[in-house]
């Protein structure tokens, strides 16, 4: 028997110019919070999609506006807060009566109780590896566990916490409190490690998930049943762009002007077919001695991409040279945005092109998101 992902291109959703109906007769409900633009609400909402279930996104929280409407714009949730999550979800771990905060919030949207799905992403930049001053002991970090709060609150029959691998080494220790008190929720709970290229992303990118579940045991092993090809390459994703860069007048289109010496630089790259950037080339801090050999870089066209970065539109700050445009240049945002595996009909309705690369660069790449999903649909009573 063929499995229900099977039936699925993953290739023909990203270049759909329109966004596909869902025709189903159940409706997973969901409440997502540090929503970002919306690339895990977009797995979720895809992988229901796929399994003929309808999607409803009863609350989208997230404190960028920029990236809410976003999120908004495309997925069309049915309520959306811009602000702070500890004014919503303020009450200690553990404790039995709610807030006045969060009284408030449960009258205004009731409909966010018992819902099928939690999701989030919380702020990931106090485990980040370019963070050396505060890493792994940063504020940021307790927001992970207002995800176990907003699960104490709005009991919902799963979860999805979403964060970078470096999360397990937090000096607080979020993650193995997260799991101890969901486990005294009655919840069952997997974390582990997913690299994007083994899971249908075609860029070498690792993220943490926390998956929980109520009465039904959740296991990341479950992943090798979903059918999907191995190593899909930086062509893979975006080889009917390859001649598409400045054609259409919006920044979403077109990659960044470079300076002259970095202009110069990705040049060289491409007229004497390199990949590294030789010392001479360098600027003085990346000479003899630096830790980012993959910085001024060419990427590979028949290997995964690098992780998209916020900083995909310079070539100073990773491996984003096209691999052979000419003049030379660094990826477009529509190129970066198939490499995050944002399909074309996904508007990130904006010519801020500073909105475009933070939020493309802090998004969960929705195909890892809808393989994550695929495993709590084995544990829901669908």
């Amino acid at each position: 028997m063929r499995h229900p992902l099977s039936y699925f291109r993953d290739d023909y959703w990203l270049r759909m110019k329109k966004k596909p109906r869902s025709f189903g007769k159940k409706t997973i409900r969901t409440v997502d919070l540090f929503a970002g633009c919306g690339g895990l609400s977009l797995g979720i909402s895809e992988a229901c999609r796929r399994m003929k279930f309808n999607h409803s996104i009863e609350l989208a929280l997230e404190w960028d506006q920029d990236a809410l409407d976003i999120l908004e714009f495309n997925l069309k949730p049915k309520n959306t807060i811009c602000g702070d999550i500890v004014e919503h979800l303020d009450g200690k771990l553990g404790a039995k009566k709610l807030t006045k905060n969060e009284q408030a919030l449960i009258k205004k949207y009731p409909n966010i109780l018992n819902i099928d799905i939690l999701s989030g992403g919380p702020p990931c930049q106090g485990y980040s590896n370019l963070n050396n001053h505060t890493r792994g002991d940063d504020d940021r970090n307790e927001l992970y566990l207002r995800m176990v709060r907003a699960a104490e609150v709005l009991k919902p029959v799963s979860i999805i916490i979403e964060n970078v691998q470096a999360v397990t080494r937090s000096k607080s220790k979020v993650v193995q409190r997260a799991i101890k008190h969901l486990k005294k929720l009655s919840y069952d709970v997997d974390s582990q490690v997913i690299e994007g290229v083994k899971n249908g992303v075609p860029q070498m990118r690792k993220r943490h998930f926390l998956l929980a579940s109520k009465g039904h045991k959740v296991e990341f092993e479950m992943m090798s049943t979903i059918p999907r090809e191995q190593n899909r390459t930086l062509k893979w994703a975006i080889e009917d762009l390859k001649n598409l860069n400045g054609k259409r007048k919006n920044k979403f289109s077109v990659s960044n002007k470079a300076n002259s010496v970095n202009q110069e630089r990705m040049n060289w790259l491409i007229e004497n077919d390199e990949y590294e950037l030789p010392n001479h080339l360098r600027p003085n801090c990346h000479k003899n001695g630096h830790t980012y050999p993959a910085v001024y870089g060419r990427m590979y066209w028949n290997k995964p991409s690098p992780t998209i970065t916020s900083g995909f539109m310079c070539n100073g700050r990773g491996r984003f040279t096209h691999p052979f445009a000419y003049p030379a240049r660094t990826l477009s945002p529509h190129e970066a945005a198939r490499v995050q595996t944002f399909p074309d009909w996904f508007d990130f309705n904006t010519e801020k092109r500073t909105v475009i690369t933070k939020t493309l660069g802090n998004a969960v790449p929705p195909i890892l998101a809808m393989n994550v999903t695929f495993l709590l649909f084995q544990c829901l009573d669908t």
